[in-house]
């Protein structure tokens, strides 16, 4: 049967360093978990990069399991979140080095945003208590990865990961169905250093992207959106 979707190209229309490698080992990732064989490299690469947020988020979910630790596992929680929106900036980018880049984190949080235009720090979410722009969510990343105390927060806002949730799976649908309809950000994708390393994250892909128990296939909004993070 031929491939139940891909992306709108099946290479890249600019050069990318060493790409007849990498869409080598991205079909061979494909092959070791059955995946269907006329799925392009850069489809496969797209599914790895869902497949690898998916994995982020229902770690996050782990972590948020246990109200009573909150104040022990909600900042890791918040990066672990974070590393997911790191990546997505990456591919948005096409980052195509492996230095860490803030640009990255600034690229993937600005992609949620709900009205997305030309504000250079826009605000993403409200909670009860306080207004978090793209600034604010990239410092407290760097406080919950590296532990600075530059962070300008006195107080941990619980609400922020279960209002940030809907704008992530809202992202991840419009991402994934523009890699289905432009060119643009398929080149992008392809730029993107990021390393072919498991073939979970594919075969997870996969089976989410399976008709559910009603026969429906699920959009990535959907399958995003099964997360919940209030506690």
């Amino acid at each position: 049967m031929p491939a139940p979707v891909n992306v709108k190209l099946q290479h890249p229309r600019v050069p990318v360093a060493n790409w007849s490698q990498e869409s080598a080992q991205w079909t061979a990732r494909n092959n070791a978990v059955g995946g269907n064989p006329d799925f392009y490299p850069l489809t496969i690469k797209a599914a790895y990069v869902i497949g690898i947020i998916h994995d982020l988020c229902e770690s996050v979910s782990c972590l948020l399991k246990y109200p009573h630790v909150r104040e022990t596992t909600y900042i890791p929680a918040y990066g672990v979140f974070a590393s997911g929106i790191d990546l997505l900036g990456r591919c948005i980018r096409g980052h195509s080095t492996t230095s860490d880049n803030t640009e990255d984190l600034r690229t993937g949080f600005k992609w949620l945003a709900p009205s997305p235009g030309a504000a250079a720090d826009p605000v993403l979410i409200t909670t009860s208590s306080c207004a978090y722009t793209v600034n604010n969510l990239i410092a407290m990343r760097h406080f919950a990865a590296h532990g600075q105390a530059t962070s300008q927060f006195v107080n941990l806002d619980y609400e922020i990961l279960s209002m940030m949730r809907p704008l992530l799976a809202k992202g991840l649908d419009r991402y994934w169905k523009e890699l289905l309809t432009g060119e643009c950000l398929c080149d992008q994708l392809a730029k993107a250093a990021v390393l072919a390393f498991r073939s979970a994250p594919i075969l997870k892909s996969w089976v989410l992207f399976e008709k559910n128990e009603f026969g429906q296939y699920e959009s990535v909004e959907q399958i995003f959106s099964k997360f919940d993070w209030h506690i």
